[in-house]
């Protein structure tokens, strides 16, 4: 009876070795299914095999030199899972040791090692060729032809041994270990299900990155002249109605950033009606030098500042991601509120009687302060257009002042149809509009939703007052950082670069021709020589045929190799030459790669005197 116990705890003790097993399968194989080589394949057999030994060591011995150990679960199952060639090497290695260690049962263990995992193998090419409608089912199968298999082995065993053997282990070896076949692979085939699932997801999510990556790059080109911001209007029109048919199919979260997209020109109209307004009035004959001037420089700002819209609108979409991140610089209260007003005046109807006032600002609000421009622009233009949608007439001001030491506020105050008590919360939802006289002003449901995030962001708070019929008021609160040195301040200044040096010969790859005019009239009057290639693989080629080319300026989508692959190519022969990147893909990620591939990197629309200090830079030159 003893021995029957100490039998059943050494198979159960086996069964724990076989865990070890299964991880090796799930943490070294599985993780490794697309760089299975030879030697991983041999290392594997070894690892396999010594597995196999250490179940020899936990062997139940019923009579001297004859042992047995879970060493047929182990071979059966590494057959099915791991293939021919791990399984074949450790039934080698684990057949000589038991060869070596002898005693009456030798010849059957070296036999049931072979056997088994034989077994294992031609099981598993079987399970190939075959539907496996019930995994159960075959486990068990191979559980008991197995270890029929290994009791029929018994008689390679000494004639008076064979049924005294027999008695002892038939029963143990059926119950425990066949069963012990059946849950080890399941387990394994549990783990192997799990794995292929976590290589589809990957696969699935690196396919949605590449796929919005190239959808975003194709959206995000513009252009200076007025006839490309049209077409760009035209062409944002169609891809609208396709996003519109999308977001009925799509689900909950698809449905949210398509309809943000389908609302995009209440974020965008401000910009657009001063570019297409000064542009027109630009054609008037009689204008003065400093009239057209001012017309230019406000299509100029308005063109700018709809670019970033139009790359923040990318980041609205992963704000509740919390993939946005601010991006503070030092602003002038005053010059910014100046411009909004210089800009917003001119969204009023000519029909309304309203009018637009910017209050005086306090002494005490600083001269700079380290916040996000770009976020904190927009947080106004919704604020001042709200205001003035919903005022039909009488007056919209703003202005900012201090709310105590350490926090700045803007505000906007309107006389216009006010909003109910009841409603001061779900308006700052997003999508939500309030079911009163507001409503039928149309609007996208988004333009306060966007304050609020944006506020929330930069740590500040936004406050509403207002009462049917009796305006409004938003104040915006937001911590204020001011410059601590001088050196600060003067890192905000923007002066005119223009290269005053020797002769530099530089070569442009880009392959649209209105994008070289653009930058052969910024660069001819300023001491260069110019060379053209048009692809990635002429850029390459030039490089290396003319040694005085002093720098290149890349672009990156470019026919037959693109600016990435043509950087390779010439760091190759010519790793000092400085290779500037003029792009228009502008995303975090795309900015990221830029900054450590390139010597420095420009995003189109391309800004003139950014790009000649640019140049100056990378060449080693002062102004």
């Amino acid at each position: 009876m003893n021995v029957r116990i100490s039998i059943v705890i050494g198979l159960v003790q086996n069964i724990a070795v076989l865990l070890a097993f299964a991880m090796l399968y799930e943490n070294f194989w599985l993780r490794n299914d697309k760089d299975r080589g030879i030697l991983s394949k041999i290392f594997t057999g070894v690892i396999l095999g010594g597995i196999g030994l250490m179940l020899m060591f936990t062997r139940m011995e019923f009579m001297p030199g004859l042992v047995f150990d879970t060493r047929t679960v182990m071979l059966a199952v590494s057959g099915i899972f791991f293939g021919a060639i791990p399984t074949i090497i450790a039934m080698a290695l684990v057949s000589v040791v038991r060869f070596i260690m002898g005693g009456d049962g030798m010849w059957m263990g070296v036999f049931i090692i072979l056997i088994s995992g034989s077994l294992g193998i031609v099981w598993g090419i079987f399970r190939k060729i075959q539907l496996k409608n019930n995994l159960l089912v075959e486990l068990l199968y191979l559980g008991i032809v197995v270890h029929v298999a290994m009791l029929g082995a018994t008689y390679l065993l000494p004639a008076e041994r064979i049924y005294p053997t027999l008695a002892i282990i038939a029963v143990p070896v059926m119950l425990i270990l066949a069963p012990g076949t059946i849950l080890l692979g399941l387990l394994m085939e549990g783990q192997q299900r799990n794995m292929r699932n976590k290589f589809a997801i990957q696969e699935l999510y690196e396919a949605e990155s590449r796929f919005n990556k190239n959808l975003m790059g194709k959206q995000i080109q513009l252009h200076n002249h007025v006839k490309k911001y049209s077409m760009l209007a035209r062409r944002y029109k169609a891809q609208n109605s396709e996003l519109k048919k999308a977001k009925e199919k799509a689900e909950e979260s698809d449905r949210l950033k398509s309809s943000f997209l389908a609302n995009l020109s209440h974020e965008i109209r401000t910009p657009m009606n001063a570019i297409m307004g000064f542009a027109d009035l630009l054609e008037v004959e009689n204008l003065t030098p400093s009239q057209r001037n001012h017309y230019i420089q406000i299509i100029r700002n308005s063109g700018d500042y709809l670019l970033d819209i139009i790359n923040d609108i990318i980041e609205i979409s992963q704000i509740d991601s919390g993939q946005v991140e601010l991006k503070p610089v030092y602003v002038s209260p005053r010059h910014l509120l100046n411009e909004l007003f210089n800009t917003m005046e001119f969204s009023i109807p000519a029909d309304r009687d309203l009018v637009l006032k910017l209050d005086s600002l306090p002494e005490e609000v600083p001269t700079l302060i380290s916040t996000d421009e770009l976020k904190l622009k927009q947080i106004l233009i919704n604020l001042i257009s709200n205001a003035i949608k919903f005022t039909p007439q009488g007056m919209v001001s703003f202005g900012c002042f201090m709310k105590d030491a350490s926090n700045l506020t803007f505000y906007v105050n309107d006389t216009g149809i006010g909003i109910d008590a009841d409603d001061h919360k779900i308006i700052f939802e997003r999508f939500r509009q309030i079911e009163n006289g507001r409503l039928m002003h149309g609007g996208s449901g988004l333009g306060l939703a966007i304050v609020k995030a944006y506020t929330n962001m930069m740590k500040g708070t936004v406050e509403l007052v207002s009462e049917p019929g009796k305006g409004a008021r938003f104040a915006v609160t937001i911590p204020v950082i001011t410059p601590t040195t001088k050196n600060e301040i003067k890192n905000t200044e923007t002066g005119n670069y223009r290269m005053e040096s020797r002769e530099r010969f530089i070569l442009v790859a880009e392959d649209e021709d209105l994008n070289w005019f653009l930058l052969d009239q910024i660069l001819s009057p300023n001491n260069f020589r110019l060379m053209r290639a048009v692809n990635g693989r002429e850029a390459v080629d030039m490089v290396r045929e003319f040694d005085d080319i002093d720098l290149v300026l890349m672009d990156i989508k470019m026919p037959e190799m693109n600016g990435y692959e043509a950087l390779q190519e010439i760091r190759r022969f010519k790793p000092k030459l400085p290779v500037i990147a003029q792009t228009a893909y502008a995303l975090p990620s795309d900015i990221e790669r830029l900054r450590k591939s390139f010597s420095d990197y420009i995003t189109k629309p391309i800004n003139r005197q950014l790009l000649l200090k640019k140049i100056t830079a990378v060449a080693g030159e002062e102004n």
